[in-house]
């Protein structure tokens, strides 16, 4: 898969990865034999990842002949065959070449060693064929093999299931959007929470929370499944769950929606409790209301993610909260009172 920005990979370490890969190409090469040296002698952390990525391929041992591997070898040489042809592959499609296919066959046990103990467990890990995630603020967009793009929002984690007969990922949390390229042989799928979101060429939002998960359709058509319920979604529909409650579909501002994926969250006639709640997903440092009537007060604007300081200020320039920084790691807001 073509990745333009870090990837977890298979290994969590995508620098680790990305060296089996070079190494694998170039093993008679000293200068990169030097840089490689480099890299593992600059920080320890390296070396337990070097030894997580390379000792995933010794624990092959004898699928190494397994004709899979074979062939999947065989692509990453004729890769190399065109590379002075075209720009150099990205680390990620290469280590999809060579490491997958055998990785997958290496089972959970081998995959949990390699896994921080925080690591989600909802997904039997085998079947991870990538893993691409974001720290809280962050942001990034993965681009598939088939040209389909996966742009994810703060503090995400997607997870990339199944690359044959079709497209299967699986949202374990946070919120994801996907453009995705028409294949009418190929469905494209998405798993979050126990739910489906299909779809063939279309452009949709994901967001799993622990009490709360939504799908908003920006464009084409999608069929949202869970146990017995179904629902086909048209542009501008924004389907939402909250805890057990039924399925409600509303038609929402898809600036509003999706325009974090430019750093901006748009907001329009929305309690300043919300808007508060969807600000604090982009910081370390938190903002809480201590007023419920101010929670409920309804405002429009636009908003830089992460922009806390920012926020707070516009929020005091209009005088609408006292704010008051003495919390530590939190900004409290107060109604403005007049003595």
């Amino acid at each position: 898969m073509n990745d333009d920005h870090r990837s977890n990979g298979l290994s969590g370490d995508p620098d680790a990865a990305s060296w089996f890969v070079r190494l694998e190409r170039h093993p008679g090469d000293a200068d990169v034999r030097r840089e490689f040296e480099a890299w593992l002698a600059a920080d320890p952390s390296h070396g337990q990842a070097w030894a997580s990525v390379s000792g995933a391929w010794d624990r092959l041992g004898a699928l190494k002949e397994d004709p899979e591997i074979l062939a999947a070898r065989a692509a990453v040489a004729a890769e190399l065959q065109a590379e002075n042809h075209r720009p150099r592959m990205p680390w990620a499609a290469g280590i999809a070449a060579v490491l997958v296919t055998g990785a997958a066959l290496l089972g959970y046990g081998a995959w949990r060693q390699a896994q921080p103990s925080d690591a989600p467990t909802q997904i039997a890990v085998a079947e991870a064929l990538a893993v691409y995630r974001t720290e809280v603020g962050g942001r990034r967009t993965v681009v598939l093999e088939d040209g389909s793009k996966v742009t994810l929002n703060t503090d995400t984690e997607v997870r990339l299931t199944g690359w044959d007969r079709g497209r299967h990922l699986t949202l374990v949390r946070g919120e994801a959007y996907f453009e995705v390229s028409k294949d009418p042989k190929r469905p494209f799928v998405v798993n979050a929470g126990g739910r489906t979101v299909r779809a063939l060429g279309t452009a949709f939002d994901v967001r799993l929370e622990p009490r709360r998960w939504s799908v908003s359709l920006v464009e084409g058509k999608v069929r949202v499944v869970a146990d017995s319920a179904q629902v086909d979604l048209a542009p501008g529909d924004h389907l939402v769950q909250d805890g057990e409650a039924p399925w409600t579909l509303e038609k929402r501002d898809l600036d509003e929606l999706t325009d974090w994926r430019d750093g901006s969250l748009v907001f329009e006639n929305r309690p300043l409790g919300v808007i508060v709640e969807e600000m604090n997903r982009y910081s370390a440092r938190k903002i809480q209301i201590t007023d419920p009537a101010l929670a409920s007060r309804l405002l429009s604007g636009r908003f830089k993610s992460g922009d806390m300081a920012g926020f707070v200020a516009t929020l005091e320039a209009y005088g609408l909260v006292r704010a008051d920084y003495s919390a530590a790691g939190t900004i409290e807001l107060h109604p403005v009172f007049s003595e």
